[in-house]
């Protein structure tokens, strides 16, 4: 009897393993794997992918941040009945820049602090005119780089193809006086542009020293008609070629913005320049107008004589005009007294005094009549000076620009002539 309840035994065995077979198969084995993926869903896992044989489990995806991989993992080790044999949950890398005002904030997720060293570094090197802020960047060894990704990250990267193409901005210069210096600023895309830009700038007689630590190089700043150098640079050598160096500030979208001493020639020769570098757009000028750069402000005189002799010729040429009737050049007889009374006192200086004698035209007459007519007036005024013995070589006669009556540096009177230290 207990023979035949064995082998009854034995011949249910196999029906009994195929029936928990089944079971497991159609009931346990799904209801294990609608629930582990229940959980990879509420944790925001996409694409994610689930095996289970018999209770080795193993799982993919794509989760949203670390903490999410390492909440599901936790929840799906609770489940007794499984074993969690293979978890490639991973971080896709992620990468989001904004710009605040001159700071780039970078946000995201990289798979280490390598990687985010070398982005930042890029970026500097893109825009060296940004601060990077790369304190919500965030790292874990959880973090998948997308297909043909790596890093150090290049120029090249796919993945920062979004964000550099986004930090294409405008070229600008800015050149300014301040604190004793030239001081240059701004974002040009060429090196060679900036050495001669401040070749240029200093090449002048002013003497000032130039700041250029502000005027940074971008292969991301736009190629503007201002950032040819064979334009650019010849404007910059004419505009600071005074004593009196002026400020200047040009941006790709904007109208160029000069602010300088000048004469009406300076002026002229200055807006011919910068007409090939704006395309048409209208200069904003704030200028102000001298007869000549002998009047320029700050001025230093060659002429070497003593501080006391000096100052005796100074006190006699200030505010000295030598009138001469409209249209005409000749010296009237009560001109040839005033001169002759300055004669003594030019001569007392010795030969070391050296003198600009101008003409200052009438600003309400024919340009081209009147620069003619003030050029030989400053003649005339020389020749007399040279026939009661001032010696020809260190007087230079010059015509100078007309100024606007009524403008600040206008002369109290035109047409004249106005002596002054060379």
């Amino acid at each position: 009897m207990r023979f035949t309840i064995l082998l009854f035994f034995i011949a249910l065995l196999p029906v009994m393993m195929l029936a928990h077979w089944w079971e497991f198969e159609e009931r346990q084995q799904p209801a294990l794997l609608a629930q582990v993926q229940a959980l990879l869903e509420q944790a925001g896992v996409r694409e994610a992918h689930v095996e289970l044989r018999y209770l080795d489990l193993a799982i993919a995806g794509d989760a949203p941040d670390e903490a999410a991989v390492q909440e599901v993992t936790r929840q799906i080790q609770q489940i007794g009945a499984l074993r969690l044999r293979s978890n490639h949950l991973r971080v896709p890398a992620k990468l989001k820049a904004r710009l605040e005002g001159q700071e780039l904030v970078l946000e995201g997720w990289l798979p280490d602090a390598q990687a985010v060293d070398s982005l930042t570094r890029l970026l500097a090197e893109t825009r060296p005119d940004l601060r990077i802020a790369a304190q919500a960047l965030r790292v874990s060894p959880l973090v998948r780089l997308p297909a043909g990704e790596k890093t150090p990250f290049e120029a090249d990267s796919p993945m920062l193809a979004p964000i550099l193409s986004s930090l294409h901005v405008p070229s600008s210069l800015e050149i300014r006086r301040e604190a004793g210096q030239i001081v240059a600023s701004g974002l040009i895309p060429d090196e060679a542009l900036r050495r001669a830009i401040v070749e240029a700038v200093s090449s002048g007689p002013h003497g000032l020293p130039v700041e250029a630590e502000g005027l940074r190089v971008s292969s991301h700043a736009l190629p503007a008609p201002f950032t040819s150098v064979d334009h650019l640079v010849p404007l910059l050598h004419s505009f600071y070629s005074t004593l009196s160096p002026g400020e200047f500030r040009v941006r790709a979208d904007e109208n160029p913005h000069f602010r300088a001493d000048a004469t009406r020639s300076l002026e002229s020769e200055w807006l011919t320049r910068l007409r090939p570098l704006t395309q048409g757009r209208r200069a904003e000028l704030e200028l102000d107008h001298y007869p000549s750069t002998y009047h320029f402000p700050g001025r230093r005189l060659q002429t070497p004589l003593p501080p006391d002799v000096l100052q005796t010729v100074e006190d006699a040429l200030a505010g000295q005009f030598f009138l001469f009737s409209p249209g005409q050049a000749n010296l009237s007889s009560e001109q040839e007294a005033r001169l002759a009374n300055l004669v003594p006192v030019l001569l007392s200086a010795g030969p070391a005094l050296r003198l600009i004698v101008g003409g200052h035209p009438d600003p309400t007459a024919a340009p081209e009549v009147e620069s003619r007519l003030a050029r030989q007036r400053a003649e005339q005024v020389v020749s007399f000076l040279i026939e009661q013995g001032a010696p020809s070589v260190e007087i230079l006669p010059v015509a100078f620009d007309p100024v606007p009556l009524g403008g600040k540096h206008a002369p109290s009177q035109t047409p004249s002539v106005e002596i002054l230290i060379q």
